[in-house]
């Protein structure tokens, strides 16, 4: 019994340690155009979605959807978003990848809250995932 505990238990920690394959921004891709950043139909149930431009008018801690792509990292865990109507910064912690790697042709739909700081808008992400 004990051999088995111990092989059960060896097989878990090796199974963890193969799947710690962290996700995040793979850099190097061209992203699409502006207008070509789109994930097709869009039903009533998208009606709260938020576009850059419209973004920085919020006020601080509001909780803005977008979709668009991620074009680059700036540094450490802040990188630059873009959709139709322009570009902003995200502060993305390593949790809201959720293991999964974009690159800037992926489009994605991030979610966190709006964060306004000396003059600059910026969303705190909390998820980030495929539209």
């Amino acid at each position: 019994m004990k051999k088995v505990l111990t092989l059960a238990a060896l097989l878990a920690l090796s199974l963890n340690v193969m799947a710690e394959d962290k996700g995040g921004f793979k850099a190097g891709e061209t992203p699409p155009p502006p207008h070509k950043q789109d994930a097709g139909y869009k039903g009533s149930e998208d009606t709260n979605e938020s576009l850059v431009k419209s973004v920085r008018t919020l006020k601080e801690g509001s909780w803005v959807t977008m979709e668009g792509n991620i074009i680059k990292k700036v540094s450490g865990n802040i990188y630059t978003f873009q959709d139709k109507s322009g570009n902003i910064n995200l502060v993305i912690p390593e949790s809201a990848w959720g293991g999964e790697k974009y690159d800037a042709k992926d489009l994605v739909r991030v979610s966190g809250f709006v964060k306004h700081k000396d003059k600059q808008t910026e969303i705190a992400v909390k998820q980030i995932g495929d539209p």
